[in-house]
């Protein structure tokens, strides 16, 4: 009885909730973009579940030529995972996309939330103009089915929408990933009242759980999204082309086996049914059968599907454990989101991006690296990261050696302060201006020298040397002010770089620098990355850190441009 009531609640309070916001015509906190079609009638309304996905904000994008376009609307989930959304009079394929929230984790019972990088996804043919379409899922299955008809050639068509939810359905046993809502393995006795596409839709969910749990996976969510990445080619073999999948979300980083997807989840389902969270009455040896005798295949691959990645390495210090995601950049904003892996314990990561054709934008979150003043290791601080900007990028092109730094970090947020945001132009001339001001010819293409590493300074080129002790003075700047979190200074300088003018300011605002702990805030200095930057390399090349071999005299020429610089980028 308590089950079929929360059911019935669930169901009715998605109804109710459209139908109050279509009485409103938009009212009750959704977003519609302007230019989209403000003030009409369109509605989108479902579910989030990977267990329900509480406080979770849905991004809905409308897709054009096969590709992620313009946002049309947003949302934020109620406690059950429930949301709907106004659209306007957009009209044509859409793509939704939940981040952020949390959720109760199947395997473990406890309170998880979706790591940062991580999302769910769902795509959708075509909707009619001012239509409302409820019953929408988002699960860790419509992400996967999205991921393929995103690689598929032609991008996400109606006709590879379609193919691909029909294939991840028929993978997993289920009829319709789309609308069919799965069953609450955690609710007492919920089996009871699900059909066999309830049942077998749940337990998937908590096999994907349980196989997280199995992995060492901090976070279950950041298992979806190596599955994303594995069936992004139509093949679960825990590569994404030729490329292996890294998994997050634990101590190290870890490639996902190649039978994850097989026999891997079908073990996994086995000891998740026979737990004692499994609380629904009920089993699914059919379908855990079907997955241990399964060679992978969910659709057709090879001629059809594109094969678009990039490679390269974080570096602020020797990097590991960090997330790096690529978005799409559209009208010279941030877009959707691309794909996100973990980088090895080096720093390097390789993801896929399907058939996506255009500038990216790479973030990385988290990680642990060694600082070079201090040479203690440090976790990023929880609001800091690094970017880096990338003009288009060809259909089915293989991008390698792309490095990831504060310095990248700083022309991606120029690129982003011009006019028109970040287009192609506006990125060639932030990455082209930014290693002007530092001496390096290609910061997206060089590898910074390694000051740490004993005589790294011997065989390294000049911009190799200039790029490494720009960081390491960085570094040495954040030590001289007492920093806790030094990759406060990224932020910082981030910051600073918007408007181009290092002077301590962005635009006519004075920047404030986060100092850690117990310590509060600082107002960032006008010289901090002109002459405050040139003493802070003429320290770091004077101290024991500096294991390079070289002196502050061979750097006295990057020394001297700082030092007298005006700070215009």
């Amino acid at each position: 009885m308590f089950n079929l009531s929360y059911s019935r609640i669930r169901i009715l309070g998605a109804v109710l909730v459209t139908l109050q916001l279509a009485a409103a015509c938009g009212g009750g906190g959704d977003t519609v973009v302007a230019g989209v079609g403000s003030g009409g009638t369109g509605f989108l309304s479902g579910a989030v579940t990977k267990g329900p996905v509480g406080s979770t904000t849905v991004v809905a994008y409308g897709v054009a030529g096969g590709q992620a376009g313009a946002q049309v609307g947003s949302a934020t989930t109620d406690a059950t995972g429930n949301f709907s959304m106004s659209i306007g009079t957009y009209t044509g394929p859409v793509m939704l996309q939940a981040s952020g929230g949390t959720y109760t984790d199947e395997a473990t019972g406890t309170t998880m939330s979706m790591a940062q990088g991580d999302v769910m996804s769902v795509a959708i043919p075509t909707v009619a103009a001012g239509v409302t379409t409820g019953g929408i899922q988002i699960t860790p299955l419509t992400s996967m089915a999205q991921a393929i008809a995103k690689q598929t050639a032609g991008g996400m068509t109606d006709a590879n929408i379609a193919a691909a939810n029909t294939a991840m359905g028929s993978y997993f046993s289920v009829t319709d990933i789309v609308h069919v809502q799965p069953m609450d393995p955690l609710a007492q006795g919920s089996g009871a009242i699900a059909s066999q596409d309830a049942q077998n839709y749940g337990m998937t969910l908590a096999a994907m759980s349980k196989y997280a749990q199995t992995q060492g996976m901090s976070y279950s969510s950041a298992m979806v999204t190596a599955m994303m990445n594995d069936a992004a080619d139509g093949i679960m073999d825990g590569k994404a082309g030729n490329v292996v999948v890294p998994m997050g979300g634990m101590m190290g980083s870890m490639m996902l086996p190649p039978a994850a997807g097989t026999t891997g989840m079908a073990a996994a389902m086995n000891a998740f049914m026979t737990s004692a969270h499994n609380k629904s009455g009920i089993t699914t040896p059919a379908l855990m059968n079907k997955l241990m005798g399964s060679t992978g295949h969910v659709m057709g691959s090879g001629p059809g599907m594109t094969s678009t990645s990039v490679s390269g390495t974080v570096f602020n210090g020797p990097m590991t454990r960090a997330t790096v995601t690529a978005y799409a950049i559209n009208n010279g904003m941030t877009g959707a989101r691309i794909a996100s892996v973990a980088t090895d314990s080096q720093g390097n990561f390789t993801m896929p991006l399907g058939s996506y054709a255009g500038p990216v934008m790479l973030q990385m979150t988290g990680g642990i690296y060694t600082d070079e003043a201090t040479g203690s290791t440090v976790t990023m601080g929880a609001g800091d990261l690094m970017t880096a900007v990338m003009p288009t990028v060809a259909n089915g092109t293989a991008v390698s050696g792309v490095w990831l730094t504060a310095m990248t970090a700083m022309a991606q947020a120029r690129a982003s302060g011009m006019a028109g945001g970040m287009t192609d132009a506006n990125i060639v001339a932030a990455n082209m201006a930014m290693g002007n001001y530092f001496s390096v010819g290609d910061i997206l293409k060089t590898q910074p020298m390694n000051p740490m590493m004993v005589g790294s300074g011997t065989n390294a080129s000049q911009d190799a040397r200039n790029y490494g002790m720009s960081l390491a003075a960085m570094s040495q700047y954040a030590k001289n002010l007492n920093m806790t979190v030094p990759s406060a200074m990224v932020t910082a300088m981030m910051r600073d770089a918007t408007d181009g003018v290092m002077d301590g300011k962005k635009g006519g605002s004075q920047i404030s620098m986060s100092m850690g702990g117990m310590m509060g805030a600082s107002m960032m200095a006008p010289t901090a990355a002109t002459s405050v930057l040139g003493a802070a390399m003429t320290a770091f090349m004077n101290s024991a850190a500096n294991a390079s071999g070289m002196t502050a005299a061979e750097m006295a020429t990057l020394i001297q441009k700082l030092s007298n610089s005006d700070g215009h980028i």
